[in-house]
C-alpha cells in the first residue's frame, strides 16, 4: 500500500503537458471544457480561488505495474467522494495515469484523474485539478491499494451527475423498446428481467482476430546523457507489426536508466605552479546493461578539491656557489592529493622562502702543511655558512695560497741554545741542535722538535726502531703523515743512541679509495665513506682510517635518469571495470652504482577490464484482454463473482461494446477476471462473447559486479503475446 508522502519530499512536478494523455473513450472534448470553464471564469472571477479541494479516496482493481518517468493509464474504484450520494458512485470507474519519480534517491508516486467511466459512457476531469503524491516501496501497486487524491469537489460531482443522467436516459429508452417488442401475457419474466433474459451460454467458435505485434525495442537508439539529473537514458522505440507492415515510432527516453558516476582515478590533477594550487579533475561514466564502462565526458576540474602546492626543503641539498660565494638553500614543490600522497611537481631549485647566505672562509678546523723537502708550509682553510641558527661546513680543507719559508733557529732571542748539545763522549766532540721555524701572521711558530745538525758531526739518523707507523703524526686534514727517526754516534761498533723516535722530515702523501656510501635518499645526495692509507713504510700499507665520512666531505647528488610508471599493487574497482594502480616514478642512479626510486605522484592506472558477470532473467507478465463478440452483443463484462456468467450489474467491470470496438476490441483490466457476460438491446438474436487472456514474455540483464552489487535492466518484451486462456461468455440477456 502507498504511503504519505513526507514533507521535504513533496514537489511540484504535475503539469498538464506532461500528463496530457488520451481521452477515456467516449469522453466529451476536453477543450469543450475548458472553454466551459474559462467562460465561467469571465462569469465569476472568483470561481477558482472558490473552488472546494477534498480528499477522495479511490482504490486500485488490480496489481498495477508503475512505470518511471513515463505515465501509464490505470483504472480506481471511487470508494468515497465527499458530498456525493452513493448512487452516483456505484459502478463508476475513475480514469487515471501513474508514474514514479526518484527524488533523494527514494521513489515517489504521482498520480492524476483523468476523468470517469461507467457503461462505456465517459466524462472527462481536467488532470491539473486531481493529484496524488506517495511513497512507493517498489514500481508497483497491489490489488484494492487505497490512494486518497486531492481533488476538485465542484468539477467531479458534477462529471458523475452528467454520468447519472445519461444512465438515466438510457435505461428509459431500453424500457419503451422492451414495452413495444414484449407480449401481452404476464410471466415471471415481468417481474424479474434479469432472471427472465438468462440463458445457458452454447459453445461458441470464434476465428482469432489477427493480433498486431507490438514490441518496445532499443535498435537504432541511442543512449541519452541527462546531466542535469546524472543519469543516463536508454532510448527505445515501438515497433508494430499488422501483416507485412511495419511501423516505428521515434526513438525517446525510455525506463532504462544508468547512474553517472564520478571517476578520479583515470585523471591527473591540474597543476598550476605559478598559481601555486593543484586541482583534482574527474570525469563521468556509468555502466551499461552488458556491464561495459562508458565514459560521458572529459577530465574536468573539482571546484571542491583544490590542493596548495608548498615548498619542500628536505628533499633537497643547499647548493654551495663558490664563484658568488653563496650558499643556496633549495626546495622542490610538492602538494597532498585527495589520497593524502605527497606529490612532487618541480625539482630542486633555489628557495623562494629562505635566501642564500654567504660562504664565508676560515682557517678553523684545518691545520698547516709542511713540506720539509721544500722548506715551505702552506696555509689551508675552508669555507662554512649559517643556515637557521646552526653552522655548517663545506668542503674540505685546502691550501688557500698563503704560503710560509722555513727557517732554521738554534738560539732563541736571549742567544741561548734552543735545544741542548749532544755530546759524544767517546770522540770528544758535541753536535748542535736546532728547530724549524715559521712566521704566521707576525709570530713566530716552532713546527719540529729538536734535531742534531748531522751534516758536520757524527752523528747518524735512522729509522730504526721507528717503523712502526701507528707512532707515526698523520695529519688526516692536511692529507700527509711524518716519518719518525733517531740519533746515535758509534763507539767502538756499538750504536750509542742519543735521542728518542721522533717526527722527521720523510712524509707519506695519503691515498684515499672509496670504501662504500652513506645514501640520503631524502636529500637524493650520498656521502662518500673513504679509506685513508700510506703505502712505502717498512711495514707496507698501513691504513689510518677505515670506510669514514672525511672531514669537509661534501654531499654527491644522485643522477636523474628519467621518468616511468610502476605498478603499486593498490586494485579497486568502478563499475564493472577493475583498475590497478600506478605511480609516476623518477628513476636515479645512486653514486654506488644502485637505482632510487622516487614515487612523483599518481600515474594513469591500468585498466584490467570488465570483470561483471552478466546474465538475464525472464518473468510473464500480462499484456491484454481481446474481445470476440457476436450475435446480438451491446454491452460486456468482466469479474471473479459467479453471478458475472449470468447478469451484467455483478460483474466489477463492463463496457458497451462501441466503446470497445473503439479501443480496438481490447482491455487492460481483467488480468484476474474468470467469468465474463454478454448482454443485447432485447431486440433480437443472442448475446455472445469470448475473453481471451494474453501474456507475454518479458526479459532484463542482471549485472553482478565484482564487489558484491547487481544492477538490473528495464524490462523489455521478448517476442509476440500469447494466448493464456479463453473463455466463453454467458449470456446476460437484455442489458
Amino acid at each position: 500500500m502507498p504511503k504519505l508522502l513526507k514533507s521535504t519530499l513533496v514537489i511540484s512536478l504535475l503539469s498538464l503537458p506532461l500528463w496530457a494523455g488520451p481521452v477515456p473513450a467516449g469522453a466529451a472534448d476536453p477543450a469543450a471544457g475548458a472553454a466551459s470553464a474559462s467562460s465561467s471564469e469571465e462569469a465569476s472571477p472568483d470561481v477558482q480561488a472558490l473552488a472546494r479541494k477534498v480528499e477522495i479516496v479511490t482504490q486500485t482493481k488490480v496489481m498495477t505495474a508503475v512505470p518511471e518517468n513515463e505515465p501509464q493509464p490505470i483504472d480506481l474504484s471511487l470508494v468515497k467522494v465527499p458530498g456525493a450520494t452513493p448512487d452516483l458512485t456505484q459502478g463508476v470507474t475513475a480514469n487515471a495515469y501513474s508514474r514514479y519519480v526518484k527524488v533523494e534517491g527514494e521513489m515517489v508516486g504521482q498520480l492524476v484523474l483523468s476523468g470517469v467511466q461507467k457503461d462505456g459512457k465517459a466524462e472527462p476531469l481536467n488532470t491539473e485539478n486531481f493529484v496524488a503524491q506517495f511513497e512507493l516501496d517498489r514500481p508497483e501497486l497491489d490489488a484494492a491499494s487505497v490512494i486518497t487524491v486531492e481533488g476538485n469537489q465542484e468539477e467531479l460531482i458534477a462529471a458523475l451527475k452528467r454520468l447519472a443522467e445519461q444512465d438515466g436516459q438510457e435505461e428509459k429508452r431500453e424500457t419503451a423498446e422492451a414495452a413495444t417488442g414484449a407480449s401481452g401475457a404476464p410471466s415471471n419474466a415481468a417481474q424479474n428481467k434479469e432472471a427472465a433474459g438468462y440463458q445457458n451460454p452454447e459453445g461458441l467458435e470464434f476465428e482469432e482476430p489477427e493480433i498486431p505485434v507490438v514490441n518496445v525495442t532499443t535498435d537504432g537508439c541511442g543512449i541519452r546523457v541527462d546531466l542535469q539529473q546524472m543519469v543516463a537514458i536508454q532510448q527505445s522505440r515501438v515497433e508494430t507489426t499488422e501483416g507485412a507492415k511495419v511501423t516505428r515510432s521515434a526513438c525517446e527516453d525510455g525506463n532504462e536508466r544508468f547512474a553517472l558516476q564520478r571517476s578520479y582515478s583515470v585523471c591527473g590533477d591540474k597543476v598550476e605552479i605559478e598559481a601555486r594550487q593543484a586541482q583534482a579533475q574527474y570525469l563521468l561514466y556509468y555502466t551499461d546493461a552488458g556491464g561495459n564502462r562508458q565514459e560521458v565526458n572529459e577530465c574536468t576540474p573539482d571546484e571542491e578539491q583544490i590542493f596548495p602546492i608548498v615548498e619542500k626543503r628536505s628533499a633537497c641539498t643547499v647548493y654551495l656557489d663558490y664563484a658568488k660565494e653563496e650558499a643556496v638553500p633549495q626546495a622542490a614543490l610538492v602538494y597532498q592529493n585527495a589520497s593524502n600522497s605527497e606529490v612532487q611537481v618541480r625539482g630542486c631549485e633555489a628557495s623562494e622562502e629562505v635566501a642564500a647566505v654567504p660562504l664565508v672562509k676560515t682557517q678553523d678546523g684545518c691545520t698547516i702543511r709542511h713540506d720539509f723537502a721544500a722548506n715551505r708550509s702552506y696555509r689551508q682553510s675552508r669555507h662554512t655558512y649559517e643556515l637557521e641558527g646552526v653552522l655548517w661546513q663545506a668542503g674540505a680543507c685546502s691550501d688557500d695560497g698563503e704560503e710560509y719559508a722555513h727557517a732554521q733557529v738554534y738560539e732563541n732571542t736571549a742567544g741561548e741554545p734552543l735545544c741542548e748539545p749532544v755530546i759524544n763522549q767517546g770522540s770528544g766532540t758535541v753536535t748542535l741542535q736546532s728547530r724549524v721555524q715559521i712566521e704566521m701572521d707576525g709570530a713566530e711558530q716552532f713546527i719540529s722538535e729538536c734535531k742534531p745538525d748531522t751534516s758536520g758531526s757524527a752523528l747518524i739518523a735512522t729509522t730504526e726502531g721507528c717503523t712502526n707507523p701507528s707512532t707515526w703524526t698523520h695529519d688526516v686534514s692536511a692529507g700527509v703523515s711524518y716519518a719518525r727517526e733517531r740519533f746515535y754516534y758509534l763507539w767502538k761498533g756499538t750504536r750509542s743512541y742519543v735521542s728518542d723516535c721522533q717526527e722527521s722530515a720523510e712524509t707519506y702523501p695519503h691515498k684515499v679509495e672509496t670504501a662504500g656510501w652513506q645514501n640520503n635518499d631524502a636529500q637524493l645526495a650520498a656521502y662518500r665513506l673513504s679509506t685513508v692509507y700510506i703505502e712505502g713504510t717498512a711495514e707496507g700499507r698501513y691504513t689510518i682510517r677505515t670506510a669514514e665520512i672525511l672531514p669537509g666531505a661534501e654531499e654527491e647528488p644522485y643522477i636523474y635518469e628519467g621518468e616511468t610508471t610502476a605498478v603499486n599493487g593498490e586494485v579497486w574497482y568502478e563499475g564493472c571495470t577493475e583498475f590497478e594502480g600506478q605511480d609516476r616514478v623518477k628513476l636515479y642512479t645512486r653514486p654506488d652504482g644502485t637505482e632510487h626510486q622516487v614515487k612523483a605522484g599518481e600515474a594513469a592506472p591500468l585498466n584490467r577490464g570488465n570483470k561483471c558477470t552478466v546474465s538475464s532473467e525472464n518473468r510473464t507478465v500480462y499484456a491484454y484482454t481481446s474481445w470476440s463478440t457476436g450475435g446480438s452483443t451491446r454491452y460486456v463484462g468482466s469479474g471473479t463473482a459467479s453471478l458475472c456468467q449470468s447478469m451484467k450489474y455483478y460483474c466489477d467491470w463492463e463496457i458497451s461494446k462501441t466503446v470497445l470496438s473503439a479501443a480496438g476490441n481490447r482491455s487492460t483490466v481483467n488480468s484476474s477476471h474468470t467469468r465474463c457476460v454478454a448482454t443485447d438491446d432485447g431486440v433480437i438474436g443472442t448475446p455472445t462473447a469470448q475473453m481471451s487472456h494474453y501474456d507475454r514474455l518479458q526479459t532484463r540483464s542482471v549485472t553482478h559486479f565484482p564487489e558484491g552489487g547487481v544492477q538490473y535492466g528495464a524490462w523489455t518484451n521478448s517476442g509476440s503475446p500469447f494466448l493464456r486462456t479463453s473463455i466463453q461468455c454467458g449470456s446476460g440477456g437484455s442489458a
